[in-house]
């Protein structure tokens, strides 16, 4: 405990009220209130989980775009969609569905 003290008491002396006041403007400035260092590092995470989320999305819209396109060119690409994921049959066709 004595240890403790003499170190405080030594670097006491060198430490002016300037220096703790900013010491502890710079605690209260980065360590609370509604900008913490805390929040911004999660708002980074976040803003970045975002932008992935964006870029998926997009990439996925591409992809579905191009699909319709492919199934607009022509009605054999359209009856061929309507079958596989409606299963629609023409009137005089029999469907039978195998499940595994």
């Amino acid at each position: 405990m004595k240890n403790w003290i003499e170190t405080v008491e030594k670097y006491r002396q060198k430490l002016n009220k300037y220096g703790v006041a900013i010491i502890v403007f710079v605690i209260l400035t980065f360590f609370t209130g509604d900008s913490t260092i805390l929040k911004r590092i999660s708002y980074s995470i976040q803003i970045n989980r975002l932008e992935s989320e964006i870029e998926y999305y997009t990439k996925e819209k591409e992809k579905k775009l191009e699909k319709l396109n492919a199934i607009k060119s022509s009605e054999e690409s359209l009856e061929k969609y309507a079958r596989e994921q409606y299963l629609m049959t023409k009137p005089d066709e029999e469907l039978f569905i195998i499940s595994e």
